[in-house]
């Protein structure tokens, strides 16, 4: 059989090329493009665009829940929504991601932003385009254009580890740090402070994403379950072929995002794949 007939997809949304997947606590899943906005699914109205504020043609980076409220990281800064309309902030930088960590934290094309109320201050490495940012007991990890910096909790200081591409995305398993590179690869940390670069071959990883201690790698060639034999990292197929870009778990079922297959989803109790919006 088909891997891909194991999940189920809502055809009319094919045409969009997909890029990040957020849901609300009132179950609405929302979908963000490159070039087309956002877009949002719930029981009662099916899919629908939601990208009033937006200026055309603009690319979602990635969407965020943060202190009760949607953000939309894009190619054109921070925004937020705000009563089904987009508002821009004061970030107008391309922008990666905003956590809420404390204070918030935005990770844009001009370093670490770091404020709250709509109000940020550079942080660190201004200048410097940030990707992603990892929160950890002892410490917190940064990707960033020119590798993975730290900084230690303790002595409140930043260390950096310089690789010859940008790190674009950060995940912890079996207390190893990984990070995607900007070709595709895969960087894995040795636990005492070096980090290893592997590639797979015709595998493009776009991003790691945790979930329910978790790590899936999001690739051009599918979505892998990350797991180790013998202390060696191995990508295990979630048998769908696809280029993914996002994937969350909501309502028992796994949604993923994809550039060129629209939105896919399937149930997570069952052998087969049997829901659909």
């Amino acid at each position: 059989m088909d891997s891909n007939q194991l999940w189920h997809s809502t055809y009319d949304m094919l045409p969009l090329g997909f890029s990040t997947l957020a849901t609300s606590d009132d179950g609405i899943l929302f979908a963000g493009t490159i070039g087309s906005g956002v877009y949002q699914f719930s029981a009662l109205r099916s899919w629908e665009r939601v990208s009033q504020g937006f200026p055309e043609g603009i690319q979602i980076n990635r969407l965020d829940w943060v202190d009760a409220q949607l953000f939309a990281s894009t190619s054109h800064g921070l925004y937020r929504l705000d009563d089904d309309v987009w508002q821009a902030t004061s970030l107008r930088a391309p922008c990666y991601r905003i956590l809420s960590w404390g204070d918030q934290f935005v990770l844009t094309d001009s370093g670490l932003m770091c404020g709250s109320n709509g109000n940020w201050l550079p942080f660190a490495f201004p200048g410097k385009k940030v990707f992603d940012l990892m929160v950890t007991p002892h410490f917190l990890f940064l990707g960033y254009e020119e590798g993975i910096a730290y900084y230690d909790l303790f002595m409140s200081e930043w260390w950096s580890i310089s690789m010859d591409q940008p790190i674009k995305s950060l995940a912890v398993y079996n207390q190893m740090v990984l990070g995607t590179t900007a070709n595709g690869g895969l960087v894995l940390g040795n636990k005492n402070g070096g980090f290893q670069q592997i590639r797979f071959e015709g595998m493009y990883i776009y991003r790691l994403v945790t979930t329910n201690r978790d790590v899936y790698a999001c690739a051009n060639t599918g979505i892998y379950k990350i797991s180790d034999l013998k202390g060696r990292i191995m990508l295990r197929s979630m048998s769908i072929q696809a280029a993914v870009t996002d994937l969350l778990i909501w309502n028992n079922m796994m949604f993923i995002s994809t550039l060129n297959s629209g939105i896919r989803y399937s149930t997570l109790n069952r052998s087969g794949f049997q829901s659909n919006l």
